[in-house]
């Protein structure tokens, strides 16, 4: 199929911009419309300015309202001394926490916009309708959403969902199938590290093994029931519906002696802990040293990742368990936040609401089609070639043109994975392991908390998972003995707070549950 060229339509789009604007005493037409200011993370580094990306450029054009964007490098630094000034109409994909979004809004400096929603977001609302979930996990302690969601309706799309990939390659020489329990997964771990020199198993940067392969394991012991938020606030819910502390489980002493097997027979990569970076561990990876790693999409490792790696979503443990790592459909919960300076919140919400209709979606990822995309011959939709053939990779190439294609927590519904796929020009990944009763019983966001709770939360979350971090390494390296170590280390999370850490989690559990 003849695609576009994109380099043709740049200049004579600035032409046609160019040859609207007005000399001498008239108001454009451009200063006719209303004007909304929106602060927003700079990126600037690896693409266009807001005001000349073509996707804004066009919004413009659609939506007849005009951003004046102000982006900040570091906002994360500055955005304190922002709320002491002069504050923008609305703060758009910025970083703020739950507690931060709690306390401006009980401030006064975030407004309430549930009312705003219903009166002016038709297509927001439709999905906080037929989602309850997503409206729970977007409303504060006192009934009031301050904030609009990045999300995600497919548990496969927008990085929900973090699985294993293992070496295909390896499995094929050594005439292994793929393994789908924790036996089996040992035993395929000790085939490949015996199997030639330099090999590894488990293998990742230092400090990856409990960010992915271990939820990943207690998952499969019984202990991902909350879903991925949840275990990464050490929670889970148990048979009897009441929510748990994982940490001081029996469970998670199975999960650590598990662990502390591989290890031992070095199975899992003896530098798990420290010695690895990044770079180090991409250049292993290069020269075929990994076996098993953890990830959302196996680019990660690199461009050869998707044909050596095949991906195991679910592990079944010892007690049959079966479950996904994956989390709720609202990664973000601070995409979009209207302030108290804003003169027309309603015009504010009236402008974003698009980006939640599957119009929107379309347009926000991919652009229009003859222009930043094409139909092929099956009705899908792939970006042109000047997209996919950008020097820098197809995404930054569409990150030229439109938005939400790279840095994420905008607000948006994202579209499908398999949309997104087929869009970069890629096979749609088809998953054999993928089953709706893997689906975490629950998906427990990050509770929104009274600023009481933010405060005690502080302290005892910080020191609770300082010496949780400390006592993994201890007991997965062998240094600790579970016989002899284990009820110290139960008693001494005790004496830091382990108890008042789950009474304060339960009660945000059932402010959640309520209607």
């Amino acid at each position: 199929m003849k695609k576009r060229k994109l380099l043709f339509l740049l200049p004579l789009f600035f032409l046609l911009a160019a040859c609207g604007s007005s000399d001498g005493g008239e108001e454009s037409a451009g200063d006719e419309m209303p004007k909304i200011h929106l602060i927003r993370n700079d990126f600037t580094d690896v693409r266009p300015k807001s005001e000349d990306l073509w996707m804004w450029q066009e919004y413009e054009k659609k939506s007849g309202i005009k951003v004046e964007w102000e982006e900040v490098k570091e906002f994360g630094e500055k955005k304190n001394l922002i709320l002491s000034g002069d504050l923008p109409d609305a703060f758009y994909q910025t970083g703020w926490s739950n507690d931060e979004i709690v306390k401006y809004g009980k401030q006064g400096l975030f407004i309430p916009l549930e009312d705003l929603i219903a009166e002016h977001a038709p297509n927001l609302q439709k999905i906080l309708d037929e989602n309850p979930v997503v409206k729970k996990t977007l409303t504060a302690p006192d009934g009031h959403i301050y904030s609009l969601p990045y999300m995600s309706l497919d548990p496969m799309s927008g990085g929900r969902t973090v699985r294993l990939y293992i070496n295909q390659n390896w499995l094929d020489e050594l005439s292994l199938d793929v393994p789908r329990t924790t036996e089996e997964l040992r035993d395929v771990l000790s085939a490949f590290v015996n199997s030639g020199d330099g090999r590894e198993g488990y293998y990742m940067p230092s400090g990856w093994l409990a960010g992915g392969f271990e939820k990943i394991i207690m998952a499969s012991y019984g202990l991902g029931t909350g879903g991925r938020q949840a275990m990464g606030n050490m929670l889970f819910v148990d048979d009897q519906e009441e929510l748990q502390l994982t940490i001081n489980h029996e469970r998670m002493r199975e999960v650590w002696m598990y662990l502390q097997e591989l290890y031992e027979e070095g199975l899992v990569s003896s530098q798990s802990f420290a010695g690895v970076d990044d770079d180090k561990w991409r250049a292993d990876a290069a020269q075929d040293k990994v076996g098993l790693f953890q990830w959302v999409d196996p680019d990660f490792i690199g461009p050869f990742g998707p044909e050596t790696y095949t991906p195991i979503n679910v592990i079944e443990g010892p007690y049959g368990d079966k479950t996904l790592y994956t989390e709720p459909p609202v990664s973000g919960t601070a995409s979009f936040i209207v302030t108290k300076d804003a003169p027309d919140p309603g015009l504010l919400l009236e402008w974003v609401d698009f980006f939640y209709s599957p119009e929107g979606q379309i347009f926000a990822y991919l652009g229009e089609e003859g222009v930043t995309y094409e139909v092929d011959e099956d009705g899908n939709m792939v970006y042109v070639d000047e997209i996919l053939n950008y020097h820098n990779g197809p995404q930054l190439g569409a990150f030229q043109w439109v938005d939400n294609v790279y840095g994420g927590f905008f607000p948006y519904a994202e579209l499908d994975q398999e949309i997104r796929d087929i869009a970069f020009g890629k096979e749609p990944v088809v998953y054999d392991d993928v089953k709706e009763e893997y689906m975490p019983e629950y998906l427990l966001p990050n509770f929104m908390a009274t600023e009481e709770e933010a405060a005690e939360l502080s302290t005892l979350s910080t020191d609770i998972s300082t010496f949780v971090e400390q006592s993994r390494v201890k007991f997965v390296t062998g240094e600790w003995n579970f016989d002899s170590n284990w009820d110290d280390y139960i008693e001494q999370l005790d004496r830091i707070g382990a108890q008042r850490l789950l009474e304060i989690r339960r009660e945000q559990f059932q402010r959640f549950l309520a209607d």
